[in-house]
């Protein structure tokens, strides 16, 4: 399991803000900005893309910050979704869906865990 996997499944590490924010790497955060600005119709601050990952107590982005999940997580003190025994749930059905690999991953996390 990635030190940097969020709750979800989801890996930080993979993440554009994760790694233009711990690599520094201004052109990738760029290109972000600019994808946002076309996918949400408005501008965004390139420090508003700085992430240390969502369950890393630094800089989140926006999205990230508000997430239910992590909340939930968080707020039960679980490291993933994968030891919660009401997983998989309501709060993460919009990102589990039948072929998520993130779903998949904490399915195998939790069939580790049961050993």
């Amino acid at each position: 399991m990635s030190k940097h996997m969020g709750p979800c499944g989801i890996d930080c590490a993979k993440c554009d803000a994760f790694i233009s924010t711990q690599t520094g790497d201004l052109v990738l955060k760029q290109v972000l900005a600019e994808n946002y600005k076309a996918s949400f119709k408005k501008e965004i601050a390139l420090e508003d893309l700085d992430c240390d990952g969502c369950m890393a107590d630094g800089r989140k982005i926006g999205f990230c910050a508000e997430c239910t999940i992590r909340a939930c997580a968080d707020g039960k003190g679980y490291r993933t979704c994968a030891e919660c025994g009401e997983f998989p749930c309501e709060t993460g059905s919009f990102i589990w869906t039948a072929e998520s690999k993130s779903k998949a991953l904490l399915e195998d996390i939790r069939d580790q865990l049961k050993k």
